[in-house]
């Protein structure tokens, strides 16, 4: 049975990364500018890659294959913004 101190060092860290990491860093910037992710990761990361892009692209790619694209429409809605251009704004729109 995981302790109370265990527990909440997660919070904190689930916190912590919402507020101050590299992806939702580099997510505002992507927003703010509507640059690529590659050139905003060599702005502002120093030589580190984004997770959150790597992953949408890993799952569009598996729900791709088996034909399940347009059964995750938040899943579908995150690539389209970091890939295909859409706008941010659009991500809530017809879920």
């Amino acid at each position: 049975m995981p302790s109370f101190s265990n527990e909440s060092a997660g919070i904190a860290d689930l916190i912590t990364t919402c507020y101050g990491g590299r992806n939702r860093k580099c997510a505002e910037e992507f927003v703010k500018s509507g640059k690529p992710f590659p050139e905003i990761e060599a702005k502002l990361l120093n030589g580190q890659k984004l997770q959150g892009t790597a992953t949408a692209e890993e799952v569009h790619n598996f729900l791709l294959a088996r034909k399940r694209v347009r059964g995750y429409p938040l899943f579908e809605k995150v690539y389209q913004i970091a890939f295909e251009g859409l706008a941010p704004g659009e991500l809530v729109k017809g879920l």
